[in-house]
């Protein structure tokens, strides 16, 4: 499988969880999103940049008028 693909579906899986977990916004979870940052390399900024995107569409898709 291709780099590409294996990013596209690792951004799936993302989206599924965040879906089926919800999204919440607490210190502890800005704490957590620091540990998350360290943990896997990448600087609390990038999460940030990486995650908003999802969270907003997620947002939108919760408040979508069917």
């Amino acid at each position: 499988m291709d780099p590409k693909r294996q990013g596209e579906i690792a951004l799936m899986l993302v989206k599924y969880f965040m879906r089926k977990r919800g999204i919440t916004l607490s210190q502890d979870k800005m704490r957590d999103l620091g540990n998350v940052a360290k943990a896997i390399g990448v600087s609390v900024e990038e999460l940030r940049q990486f995650a908003k995107p999802l969270a907003q569409e997620l947002f939108e898709e919760c408040f979508a008028i069917k």
